[in-house]
């Protein structure tokens, strides 16, 4: 039997490193891959033996829809001072996916997860908004 393995099974609030496709770039040529960047795993549906996962984007600087995480929280997570969750747009992908960076302990999951408070904040600033799904290959 498979041990359940938070470091490499993608649950709510985990935070991975992904190559991220922004709305603003589908449909027209990017130059190489999107930069990898951390994103936080919003949603995971398992269908039979597969699991889709919803990542939204961790971005310093970000305009528009998005929640500010704390400074505490941020050290925690290791993000950039000034990092914020845009909730406007998502990923969604068939886990693993080739385009998540492993990490140093091959793990495709960081260590530390998002606080339940930060979820939350994110479900409420949600409330009657629409997300952009953006479908990886």
């Amino acid at each position: 039997m498979q041990q359940h393995n938070p470091s490499t099974h993608p649950e709510a609030g985990g935070i991975v490193d992904f190559s991220y496709l922004e709305r603003k770039d589908v449909g027209g040529k990017i130059n190489g891959e999107p930069d990898i960047r951390p994103c936080l795993i919003w949603n995971v549906r398992a269908i039979e033996t597969l699991q889709l996962v919803a990542v939204l984007p961790i971005v310093s600087g970000a305009t528009g829809a998005r929640v500010a995480i704390s400074p505490a929280e941020r050290v925690a997570l290791r993000l950039e001072d000034t990092a914020d969750v845009v909730f406007e747009e998502a990923n969604v992908f068939l886990w693993p996916g080739p385009h998540l960076q492993p990490q140093a302990d091959r793990g495709l999951v960081r260590p530390r997860r998002a606080s339940k408070q930060l979820l939350n904040e994110i479900a409420a600033g949600m409330t009657g908004r629409n997300c952009s799904i953006i479908f990886r290959p």
